[in-house]
């Protein structure tokens, strides 16, 4: 293969593409042979009943197959449910989108149930990848693009029920794309027509709109899509994020995700009209995105993969960015995809109804659980079934977003729920915001007029009509049939109903409660102006802790919170009242009810952040204080310290290493859910213990260090100097290391050090060998005093990089075990390393192991 044609091929892996009709056109044909398409994006557009859809997939993999692919494509949709839905009834079953789950009241059952449902049916279509789930935040109510396709406007909620549905998704056999990093929830403009600017801080963003993607990407999410959203705050060019390397770099970086990143479609006004589709595809892998969605047009596509392979050959972009993409790209599909299924002919009708009858029960369920009664205050509901009813729908111009399908096929209306229930309906849909007099008498004579609004924020006619109904029918019922804001804080409408998606399926749920066929189980997901002005039954101020105000409740906490680790009041005062200490306490009133442990560290220049422990009260643990104390602590340490990045952990006062293994599995996902990534590939850290009572040294190493003339012998004033050098010629790279070797002079700390000398009386190895009753353990080690009693230190081990391999540090450990034991120390604690094995040489075991974690 020509380079040119190679590179055309490499490049082409990277896009995702879509087009019109039913079956694959010659573009789209092209497109996958001669330019390598790796993806494929479907619409509404391209699905007309269940035999062409799954035929059109079959036919795109076999194109690929035929064009010698290595991996199958990735066939993409946005099945986001509800607003967003491009495979409908009756195809499948409609289920219900993310603001309907939220109103579920669970944030992770029908999340997950419906997750798998979507995941499954997708699977049998042959399509492999969803653009879902949204985890935007809808903070601002009048959204045009996000609105109810959000789970609420509660952060940590939205984190919960995005991480169900992915997790249904992927247990369907489907890839789940969190969507659209960094966060579109907190605009007015719709990134389809404009672009948004979003003039959030970086601590703003993390407090509201990265707390989603931060747990997805904790959990392993295999796909990002960015947003076409302006950050001016973050980074000075204020590019959208799609194409700005310091959004995409709070990703890559910051949050280490090394998934694959894909753009929102760049035929979108939010790039095309500001810097042109080909060079935001450019200016989209520049910044870190690995795949590009170009949805529309083929000679857009194709010259945005060209313009990408020019800027490889001029040496724009080197080669082996092109390679850092694709390897993301085939690792995702070598995971997911497979000849043989991708090419699947075997489905048949029966086994789509099997399936569609499972997922319409889901789809009920979820939907009768969702539908949420905003007010009932008169007591107009339930309704007699032998009522006269009037609807009014809304006609004319109804608010809509770029994302929705203009001209969506409908299986049903609301006048055929009604009528299906044998009830005796009337409709007028309304476009004005004034009735004809016959409609006003038509509005009289009814037993009970519902009126049905869709955005009626945005469509003040629907308003208009609404206020005018209400004083002449003070049982009107009103069922706001998208975002549930339409009437959230107009108390005048007595009686108002939310189904946050106007498809029948949510309206059926509405009618079932209506007619006191059921009764209401949803609740809002989002908050009115009325309950944003309440205060909660708890709250909780966080402040920075001073220690002769909180340290007798921080105790306290700590011995309720902690009961396995009961330190003393005065141990636990000494570890804490450091120099380079951040603690924070969270108070309730005057009580002090949890504490974050946090210090910061410097190593060659460079600042890092630990927490060291979190606690909460018992009694106050699932109400959001450690999230706060969480919260607060990363703010402070990126706005004071410039810090970025904090790892569960802590150097000197040492706490922990990491993260205990043995935690409940639910406190272990508390930080999970919080952004924490749990990096199980660079293994375990681990505490040792062991009683040195009757410790006898193994012979052999003493023997064979006897013979290398190696010799041992604790650091005393005259020799601390030469000590001093052999730290900073060797470990400075380990954060506290050499600062430890310093505070422990001799002239203090007497038989402190154990050191190893060569033949030539040079040293080469050296130890730390602290007895319990020095103050210095006292005030740097909380783990060996809860180990047992009379137990001292072994730490900071390490021998001259020109020395090991040679057995001194073995014969070391033996001598310094015998030096503590012949001090009247019972048992030696080895602090924090990944060497187990060769430390259980002397007899060492675990006392506890643990995971790294950073968020």
């Amino acid at each position: 293969m020509p380079p040119a044609e190679e590179l055309r091929k490499k490049v082409g892996q990277l896009f995702a593409a879509g087009f019109h009709g039913l079956t694959p056109d010659t573009a789209i044909k092209t497109l996958i042979r001669d330019y390598g398409l790796g993806a494929i994006v479907l619409f509404r557009r391209n699905v007309q009943d269940a035999a062409q859809l799954h035929a059109l997939t079959s036919s795109l993999q076999q194109e690929a197959k035929n064009a010698g692919h290595e991996y199958p494509l990735l066939i993409g949709i946005d099945q986001e449910n509800g607003l967003v839905t491009r495979i409908t009834p009756p195809m499948v079953p409609q289920q219900p989108g993310l603001m309907a789950l939220g109103a579920t009241g669970s944030d992770s059952h029908f999340a997950y149930e419906v997750g798998k449902a979507t995941g499954e049916t997708l699977d049998f279509f042959g399509i492999n990848m969803n653009y879902a789930p949204v985890c935007d935040i809808n903070s601002e109510p009048l959204n045009p693009v996000i609105g109810v396709r959000s789970a609420g406007d509660n952060p940590n909620f939205v984190s919960r029920v995005a991480s169900a549905t992915a997790h249904g998704l992927r247990e369907g056999g489907v890839v789940p794309t969190v969507k659209h990093f960094p966060g579109h929830g907190d605009t007015a403009v719709d990134s389809h027509y404009g672009l948004p600017v979003i003039t959030k801080t970086r601590s703003e963003l993390e407090k509201c709109e990265l707390v989603p993607f931060r747990r997805a990407v904790a959990e392993g999410i295999e796909a990002v899509m960015t947003a076409h959203i302006a950050l001016p705050n973050i980074g000075p060019q204020g590019l959208p994020a799609t194409l700005s390397p310091d959004a995409l770099n709070i990703l890559r970086k910051d949050m280490k995700y090394d998934g694959v990143i894909i753009t929102d479609c760049l035929e979108m006004d939010g790039i095309r009209a500001t810097f042109g589709t080909a060079e935001g595809a450019l200016m989209s892998l520049k910044a870190g995105s690995d795949s590009f969605m170009v949805c529309h047009t083929y000679e857009v596509q194709v010259s945005a993969i060209e313009r990408i392979c020019q800027a490889v050959e001029s040496g724009e972009v080197p080669a082996s960015r092109i390679d850092e993409s694709l390897h993301r790209l085939n690792a995702l599909k070598k995971r997911y995809l497979n000849w043989e299924h991708a090419l699947d002919v075997l489905t048949t009708e029966r086994d789509l109804g099997k399936l569609n009858d499972r997922h319409q029960e889901v789809a009920k369920n979820a939907y009768s659980n969702a539908a949420t009664v905003v007010r009932n205050e008169a007591g107009v509901l339930p309704i007699p079934s032998s009522s006269n009813v009037l609807l009014l729908s809304p006609g004319g111009r109804i608010p809509s977003n770029g994302a929705v399908d203009k001209n969506s096929p409908s299986h049903m209306t609301f006048v055929d729920v009604l009528e299906a229930r044998s009830l005796s309906v009337t409709e007028i849909q309304y476009s004005e915001s004034s009735f004809s007099d016959q409609q006003w008498k038509a509005v009289g004579n009814a037993d009970a007029v519902i009126l049905t609004t869709r955005n009626a924020r945005e469509a003040e006619e629907q308003r208009s009509v609404a206020f005018e109904l209400v004083k002449r029918r003070k049982d009107l019922i009103v069922v706001a049939t998208c975002s549930p804001y339409d009437f959230l804080d107009d108390t005048e409408i007595g009686t108002y109903l939310a189904i946050y998606e106007p498809t029948v399926e949510a309206f059926s749920a509405a009618v079932d409660i209506i007619f006191g066929k059921n009764s209401a189980k949803g609740a809002l997901p989002v908050k009115s102006k009325v309950s944003q002005g309440q205060k909660a039954s708890f709250s909780f101020q966080t402040l920075p802790f001073v220690c002769e105000r909180d340290m007798e409740g921080v105790a306290r906490v700590w011995r309720a919170a902690l009961p396995e680790y009961n330190l003393p009041t005065h141990n636990l005062q000494l570890l804490l009242d450091q120099p380079h200490a951040n603690h924070l306490v969270a108070r309730e009133g005057d009580t002090v009810v949890g504490l974050c442990i946090a210090y910061n560290s410097v190593n060659r220049g460079v600042s890092s952040a630990e927490i060291a422990a979190l606690a909460v009260d018992p009694d106050r643990q699932g109400k959001g204080a450690g999230t706060q104390l969480l919260s607060e602590a990363r703010e402070y340490f990126r706005e004071k310290r410039g810090v970025n990045n904090i790892t569960l952990r802590s150097y000197f006062p040492r706490f922990w290493p990491g993260l205990p293994v043995d935690l409940a599995s639910a406190t272990q996902e508390f930080f999970v859910h919080r952004g924490f990534r749990l990096n199980e590939s660079d293994g375990t850290d681990a505490d040792l213990y062991q009683s040195i009572r009757e410790f006898v040294p193994p012979r052999k190493y003493l023997d064979h260090a006897v013979a290398s003339g190696f010799s041992f012998k604790a650091i005393t004033s005259e020799t601390f100097e030469d000590c001093l050098v052999g730290q900073k010629k060797n470990f400075t790279h380990y954060t506290g290391w050499v600062e430890t070797y310093i505070a422990l002079d001799p002239k203090d700390h007497p038989s402190s050090i154990m050191a190893a000398f060569d033949r030539n009386g040079a040293q080469i190895g050296w130890t730390l060998m602290l007895s319990p009753d020095d103050p210095y353990l006292s005030a740097n080690w909380a783990c060996p005093l809860l180990a047992g009693p009379r137990t001292g230190i072994i730490g900071c081990v390490g021998v001259d990089a020109a020395h090991r391999s040679q057995g001194v540090g073995l014969a070391m450990l033996c001598h310094a075990l015998e030096d503590m034991k012949n001090r009247g120390i019972e048992a030696a604690f080895v602090d924090s390393t990944t060497k187990v094995d060769w430390y259980a040489k002397v007899g060492f075991a675990k006392w506890k192991e643990y995971r790294k974690a950073e968020i």
